[in-house]
């Protein structure tokens, strides 16, 4: 190319370059795509209905949009959910970090990704609510309370009026506090809740609590009271019982909850950590009605770790948690379609004979009557037996209405896994209630008992659901019920020698379906309310005989049976567990809670005390080689440990121990919460001189304490609940 070309040619790029800054119109007229989210910032709580986000686009003319939240497209569980449309929903529970509870809320061209706008989101935690609090009247002194309602969060903490309580997160719908209540409020306190931040906020809504003051029962009454009703009395539970009286206390654990059996991973093969969870619920949890009246079914309704897999007894021990205080005859249904009695008593795949030379598995349907309803002999009201007029006792059954039953609970199988299809033998599953395959029941006819003089039979082609409803209600309507359930219930709750008035009482309410007395009325009405018969067995005057020295009946009481005596050491003097130790310890006492031996449970209630007219059915554990292991158990926990995860302090009782004979001190103290004042002279005169015994030094006050209490808690006197 020439010269002059050249120069020709860098002129006409340079006018072009020139021409290309200043702007041509077919390209530097058009706007640079984006997109504005609307609101830019915004605060959501958790459970608040979703908020609606918009996008505008400018820039481009295809505006199809995705949203996102933190870069992934819509959301997840963890930063909240988004839909096709902008609408957000927050996650369920929110960080607690600040740096982790702002997410970003995006919208981005499906074109050109990179092309997003933004929504800064800030998340709270929301507005708890309450609902109720349990109970509703406290004592001054120290108290636990339970708060019921919604959005409760972890780290959320009671209000006592202005006062903030040691809150325990028990779950959204749940919180366990104590507290000290003054003389200054009482009167009506207002019980509130305090979410945690971020957003913290206090709940719109309360309860109410009365504080009173002055004494309804004595200490010595609310100890023994509590030792019938609970795992054992606590300093606290001892005021609160002492200034409210036992019916306020019945009425507020009845409408406490909160206990549970989590399930064990599929992987689990020891029963030991679902044990650990009765000993952690029974020591820390405020149901404690609610647990001990569980205990008791578990040891009538037995079934067995010894069968029944560690996944297959957690939804067991729940069920009879959740069925403590309901009707009987609910509890009667309930255990007979759990998987763990399927399996333990052979219910489950229970198949109707084909052929004249197979039978029903007899399992179950002996041992309903036998052992969980009416006992081998017909009962008069009171629990003695009928005779006959030779003097002799009725059978309660034969072996024909055993089998008949049989077959009445035939075609029952495990529930339905998740997605499956029933089988006629479904796999082994342990959630839920058992499932019937009606091809595999038996629909020809059953006789029954009879009820009142008349015959019963169920009807031909009925169904398996049908023939088990009929056959439970037959047994329910039996007059021998009443007399026998009430009997055992009262040896676990209160005496192993209850007298037959006092059986009587009982199975009436049992009957009637209500109770009447300390000026309350429990009970809705139907037979077989369980409120109505705790109450009755609680409240009765038999029961209450020995809450004064002066109505004492040497008769009176039971044993602690190995769990009831190790959870009400560990709670009498605040000890902290995690359940291993206190399970451990009570398989070395013959009791390996839900695991016995067999069905007829760890002791049977008709034991008679060796040399004795007196029935002492948790005496039947009672050997030389378990005496010893208790008193090394209270050795162990006085002056060592029972187990790394059990922890106790006996600091205060040493700050009693300078003068362990003055009144009000530590000898005293003792015998109220452990004894209720019932320590003989010869006893307190003894202990006093191992006491005074300890040398001094700079531990004396804490050895001193020590003997006491180990002299105690081993003594006779203190293992019989009297």
């Amino acid at each position: 190319m020439s010269t002059r070309n050249l120069n020709w040619a860098l002129c006409v790029l340079a006018i072009s370059l020139a021409t290309g800054c200043a702007g041509s119109p077919s390209t530097s007229s058009s706007a640079q795509p984006g997109v504005t989210v609307t609101p830019a910032v915004a605060n959501v709580r958790a459970g608040d209905p979703p908020l609606q986000f918009t996008a505008t686009v400018s820039g481009v003319g295809n505006t199809e949009l995705f949203w996102s939240v933190n870069g992934t497209a819509g959301g997840s569980a963890a930063v909240g959910l988004i839909s096709t449309t902008g609408q957000y929903t927050a996650p369920s529970s929110v960080p607690a970090s600040p740096a982790s509870n702002v997410v970003s809320v995006q919208a981005s061209l499906v074109s050109t990704p990179s092309v997003q706008g933004t929504s800064a989101v800030t998340l709270l935690n929301p507005i708890p609510v309450v609902s109720s609090a349990s109970p509703q009247t406290i004592g001054v002194g120290t108290f636990i309370i339970q708060v019921n309602g919604s959005d409760f969060v972890s780290g959320a903490q009671v209000m006592f009026g202005t006062t903030a309580l040691t809150t325990t997160f028990v779950s959204a719908t749940q919180l366990n506090a104590t507290g000290t209540a003054s003389a200054s409020q009482v009167g009506n306190v207002s019980v509130t809740v305090v979410n945690p931040a971020p957003g913290t906020n206090t709940s719109t809504t309360s309860a109410t609590a009365q504080v009173t003051t002055g004494s309804v029962e004595t200490v010595a009454a609310a100890v023994r009271f509590l030792e019938q009703s609970t795992f054992g009395p606590t300093p606290a539970l001892v005021t609160q019982v002492e200034q409210t009286g036992f019916p306020e206390f019945l009425t507020s654990q009845f409408a406490t909850s909160g206990s549970t059996y989590p399930d064990p991973a599929s992987t689990i093969t020891s029963l030991l950590p679902t044990q650990q969870v009765l000993f952690t619920n029974a020591l820390s949890n405020p149901d404690q009605l609610r647990q001990r009246v569980a205990l008791a079914l578990s040891e009538i309704w037995v079934t067995s770790g010894f069968t029944v897999p560690p996944q297959g007894m957690a939804p067991y021990m729940r069920l009879l948690l959740q069925d403590a205080f309901v009707n009987y005859r609910t509890l009667m249904t309930d255990v007979s379609l759990s998987p763990a009695m399927g399996l333990y008593l052979n219910m489950v795949n229970n198949d109707n004979p084909t052929t004249t030379s197979e039978h029903a598995n007899e399992n179950y349907s002996r041992e309903l009557m036998q052992l969980f309803t009416l006992g081998l002999n017909q009962l008069n009201q009171d629990g003695t037996m009928q005779l006959d007029g030779s003097g002799n006792p009725i059978p309660t059954y034969t072996q024909a209405n055993v089998e008949a039953f049989a077959l009445a609970y035939t075609g029952w199988t495990y529930p339905t896994l998740a997605g499956a299809t029933l089988q006629k033998h479904n796999p082994a599953n342990w959630i839920g209630a058992m499932v019937p395959f009606e091809s595999n029941h038996n629909s020809a006819a059953k006789i029954l008992l009879p009820v009142n003089g008349s015959a019963v039979t169920l009807p031909a082609g009925q169904t398996a659901e049908n023939d088990l409803s009929g056959a439970l209600d037959n047994i329910f309507a039996q007059p021998s019920l009443p007399p026998f359930v009430c009997a055992q219930l009262i040896q676990h709750l209160v005496t192993s020698n209850p007298s037959s008035a006092y059986v009587k009482r009982v199975a009436n309410v049992f009957v009637s379906g209500t109770f009447s007395g300390g000026g309350v009325t429990i009970g809705s009405g139907k037979r077989g309310d369980m409120q109505a018969v705790i109450a009755a067995i609680l409240l009765d005057t038999e029961a209450r005989r020995g809450d004064s020295l002066s109505t004492t009946n040497s008769s009176d009481g039971h044993l602690r049976e190995p769990v009831l005596y190790i959870a009400n050491i560990l709670r009498a003097f605040g000890a902290t567990s995690d359940g291993a130790a206190p399970a451990n310890s009570a398989s070395s006492m013959s009791e390996a809670v839900m695991d016995s031996p067999s069905v007829f449970n760890f002791f049977p209630p008709n034991y008679n005390i060796p040399g004795t007219n007196l029935l002492g059915p948790e005496f039947d554990l009672e050997t030389t080689a378990t005496t010893l292991v208790r008193a090394n158990f209270v050795n162990s926990f006085v002056y060592g440990s029972i187990g790394a995860g059990t922890t106790v302090s006996f600091t205060a009782y040493a700050n009693l121990s300078a003068n362990p004979n003055a009144t009000g001190q530590l000898l005293d103290t003792l015998n109220a919460l452990l004894l209720h004042n019932t320590m003989t002279a010869d006893a307190r005169a003894s202990i006093l001189a191992a006491v005074n015994a300890v040398p001094t030094g700079s531990s004396q006050n804490l050895l001193r304490a020590e003997a006491a209490i180990y002299l105690i808690l081993s003594s006779s006197q203190y293992q019989v609940e009297q």
